[in-house]
């Protein structure tokens, strides 16, 4: 069963809380991934918007019951990256994505997302194995200074416990982790209180990570896969919106409000 959520508009934030925003498509590995040229037509089509060019390792660690497996060997990644450094565009032997930094609107986003999949087409890609659209925000207030104080700010349904007078003000870190079955895919929610001795900016937040996925192999088709990203967003739009309070979005700012 899908979901509950009302609908909300879109909002634009004068200070927004997206650190990330991620777009990924997984496919067969490319065998001639690594030949000579092979993204050359690829960088052509890219460069006037991504013209810093690199190759680089990617390591993956797994963490498992007996601790740290050891690591496979290194997989080429080839990134594609603005002149700000706020886009980037990775690709792999089995993947495509589109990662940034600096996103203020849906729109821009997909326009960029369809731009790399028709840049793909000449890569021979088969067929389409896992579809992904992830957005991590870290949601900040200068009155926050233990998870209590959240109860101001995001919404008590989604707090639980970690906002309650169970637990108090001592918290340093709580996450819950939520795998929740749609019909256009899994909606995976990581969400909870970071305080300020597990914060890398020494400032407490809130993490609300929303990642939505669908694993279901399917054919290659560019236009199948915008739709199914433009159902994800308006899910992640919908989830942000339910999650947060009236005296968030002022302090954040509305830049924006768009219906639909």
């Amino acid at each position: 069963m899908p979901i509950s959520l009302g609908a909300h508009p879109r909002r634009l934030y004068v200070d927004n809380p997206l650190k990330l925003v991620v777009c990924q498509v997984r496919f067969p590995v490319l065998t001639r991934y690594g030949e000579p040229g092979f993204l050359a037509p690829m960088q052509d089509a890219l460069s006037a918007r991504y013209p810093r060019f690199g190759e680089e390792q990617q390591v993956s660690i797994t963490l498992g019951p007996g601790g740290v497996a050891p690591a496979p060997l290194p997989v080429p990644l080839s990134k594609f990256r603005d002149l700000e450094d706020g886009w980037s565009v990775a690709v792999a032997r089995d993947f495509i994505s589109v990662e940034t930094t600096a996103y203020e609107r849906w729109e821009d986003l997909r326009e960029r997302v369809e731009e790399v999949l028709e840049a793909a087409q000449g890569l021979g890609i088969p067929a389409r194995e896992r579809l992904g659209l992830r957005y991590i925000n870290e949601i900040g207030h200068p009155d926050v200074t233990g998870p209590t104080d959240w109860r101001r700010f995001i919404n008590e349904r989604l707090l639980g416990m970690v906002g309650g007078e169970e637990l108090g003000q001592d918290v340093i870190h709580a996450l819950e982790e939520i795998l929740l079955r749609e019909e256009a895919g899994m909606l995976v929610v990581r969400h909870g209180h970071v305080g300020t001795e597990a914060s890398q900016s020494n400032s407490p937040f809130y993490l609300l990570d929303v990642d939505f996925y669908d694993d279901v192999a399917r054919g290659f088709d560019a236009d199948e896969t915008l739709e199914q990203l433009d159902t994800f967003h308006a899910t992640t739009n919908n989830l942000f919106e339910e999650s947060v309070k009236d005296d968030l979005r002022k302090h954040l700012g509305i830049k924006e409000e768009i219906d639909g």
